[in-house]
């Protein structure tokens, strides 16, 4: 295990668990660069982006970005294969008052696409595009500082919702509004509360996408008090509910049909566990012991054999953060790394490992405070104990 980011007085990091930072040769490493970890970002606050070379050590910058949050960073992936780099950037003269910005990186040439990304599909023809100032209302470590949400006054706007772009002619369309939504999946404790489309997700065929609805807490619930509904849809806005209102939280296709996610899979079960849910008929099998007994950021190993998760801290594991291993064929979990975490005074700037593989799965590379400053970490398979 060691840390490949420089040591240089600044901070960094990649960002989400899902996303990819390595390049196929598995030596370059997208990051974010930053100069502090201890606030919340506001809207003038500059990420540098650039790549790491895991052999030198060396940062080499190629954009940089206002549009940004601890846990997701600026959505900065690659798209298509190691040519094109993705990431979102602040625009006051698009709707919504960001945008995305396509990096060739064999010429340096960029081209801005007026909508941010949520998510991209695998082969890059097509954005899933949200209202990113309405999630920083939700939880603004997932959102972005400064721009107002023109429907913050609106449960469920007919105006706003989910947005597909196609990254080659630019066109935009509204498949999913929020009004539908509510229409289409009416029912208690939240028929009539605020609604907010959450990590939303492309299929590896980029032919559907998955996302959790959610409901902003009422006035007299806690911050945390909202249930959350697993969707499908396809790239028509045809939605199917897979649950109801419950704990759902990380999620990841393992294939074109299965999703692992952490969920109580509806109310009656109690508690959380990782179940594989069918995205066709809504059926969900929880997966065999060993099963954490608490929420992970979960994602299957390239050859999905593997499930790799990081934790949160917590009262009985103190201030660390660990990384968890499940063999699913000889069902057996391991804890092969454990760090101290930095306890932040605002829980959205916290560092989660967000451990993500590499595209052989020999690597993996997660984020971590525990030298007291933002850096990441680069770990083998031999050191997780799968030798390869």
């Amino acid at each position: 295990m060691r840390i490949f980011t420089p040591d240089d007085g600044a901070h960094y990091f990649f960002g989400y668990y899902d996303l990819q930072p390595f390049d196929s040769t598995e030596r370059s490493h997208l990051i974010h660069r930053v100069p502090f970890m201890d606030r919340l970002p506001e809207a003038g606050d500059i990420a540098e982006l650039g790549e790491i070379d895991l052999e030198t050590g060396a940062f080499r910058r190629f954009a940089e970005t206002t549009a940004w949050n601890f846990q997701q960073g600026a959505m900065l992936r690659r798209v298509g294969g190691d040519r094109f780099v993705l990431y979102n950037v602040r625009d006051e003269n698009t709707p919504s008052g960001f945008a995305s910005e396509l990096l060739d990186t064999a010429c340096g040439k960029k081209r801005r696409i007026p909508v941010p990304a949520a998510d991209v599909s695998a082969d890059g023809r097509y954005i899933l595009s949200v209202n990113f100032s309405r999630i920083y209302d939700f939880r603004p470590g997932y959102g972005y500082a400064g721009v107002p949400d023109p429907w913050k006054g609106s449960n469920a706007p007919e105006d706003d919702g989910v947005y597909l772009t196609d990254v080659e002619t630019g066109e935009t369309r509204l498949i999913i509004d929020y009004k539908r939504i509510r229409r289409e999946f009416p029912g208690p404790p939240y028929s009539d509360g605020k609604l907010l489309v959450n990590h939303i997700t492309f299929s590896p065929a980029g032919d559907r996408f998955l996302f959790l609805l959610r409901n902003f807490p009422a006035p007299d619930q806690p911050r945390w008090g909202w249930k959350t509904m697993l969707v499908v849809s396809d790239l028509e806005g045809n939605m199917k509910k897979l649950t109801g209102y419950c704990f759902n939280s990380h999620y990841h296709w393992k294939n074109g049909r299965e999703i692992l996610i952490v969920s109580s899979f509806g109310p009656e079960e109690g508690g959380y566990a990782l179940w594989l849910v069918d995205s066709e008929t809504g059926q969900g099998t929880r997966l065999p012991e060993p099963n954490p007994d608490y929420d992970i950021h979960c994602l299957y190993s390239p050859n999905r054999r593997w499930i790799l998760g990081d934790s949160y801290p917590g009262s009985s594991r103190g201030p660390t953060r660990s990384l968890w291993l499940i063999d699913t064929e000889r069902r057996v979990m391991t804890e092969p790394v454990r760090v101290e975490t930095v306890m932040p005074a605002v829980k959205d700037i916290r560092c989660d490992l967000h451990a993500r593989w590499s595209p052989s799965g020999r690597l993996v590379s997660f984020d971590s405070t525990h030298t007291g400053r933002r850096t990441s970490v680069l770990v083998t398979a031999d050191e997780l104990g799968i030798g390869g």
